[in-house]
């Protein structure tokens, strides 16, 4: 299968640059509220972060996934199915594909698939990604804010997440397992959410607004 090529304009070395716009409601879902903020941007001419494109790819945990693997972030084993015939073994991780629900879900055995499964393809109408975990491996959450994360652990991942993905605020879900972490999946993180060492990192990079 050929690599899927993901072109992205380069991050500014300056984000208060005049024409950029760092958009910080953290929400850049489909339609919503930020995601507007950023097609507004655009439609004035100005270069977004995220542009309401790179929102769509960050957001449908695929098109993630095929992005940071092109970027040579690791990610798991994965798979798209829309029944239980899932050649991956538990214990692993499924998200829904479908505009309802963003949370995955941690099977652990055989036994929770057949409920996990109704709950995330809404009765067998929309598909799911499963992603492979190690029996020893833990799901860990990265709290990303313009690249960096006050976990030290998860520093470097968090960079290369920013210029990969291009999204200000994001909660990364990490697979981490005793030799690699793994990209799973971004998830929204809304400003309101901030704790103050995270609006810390906003305001020295002189685009805090209360």
């Amino acid at each position: 299968m050929t690599q899927a090529n993901f072109i992205m304009p380069a991050l500014p070395d300056d984000l208060r640059a005049q024409g950029v716009f760092v958009n910080l409601e953290g929400d850049y879902t489909y339609l919503g509220d930020g995601y507007y903020r950023s097609m507004e941007a655009e439609h004035e001419g100005m270069l977004a972060f995220p542009s309401p494109q790179a929102a769509i790819d960050a957001y449908v945990v695929p098109l993630a996934l095929s992005k940071a693997q092109a970027a040579g972030i690791p990610i798991p084993q994965w798979e798209i199915v829309n029944d239980q015939a899932v050649n991956l073994a538990p214990p692993l991780v499924a998200y829904p594909i479908n505009p309802f629900q963003d949370e995955g879900i941690l099977i652990a055995d055989h036994a929770g698939m057949t409920e996990a499964f109704k709950s995330l393809t809404m009765s067998n109408k929309y598909a799911v990604v499963c992603q492979a975990m190690q029996a020893d491996a833990r799901i860990d959450t990265l709290r990303m804010v313009l690249g960096k994360c006050l976990k030290p652990e998860y520093a470097d991942l968090a960079d290369k997440l920013w210029r990969t993905f291009h999204i200000p605020l994001a909660r990364v879900k990490i697979i981490v397992t005793e030799k690699q972490h793994l990209f799973s999946a971004i998830q929204p993180l809304k400003k309101e959410e901030l704790t103050q060492n995270e609006k810390a990192i906003i305001k020295e990079a002189g685009l805090w607004r209360a």
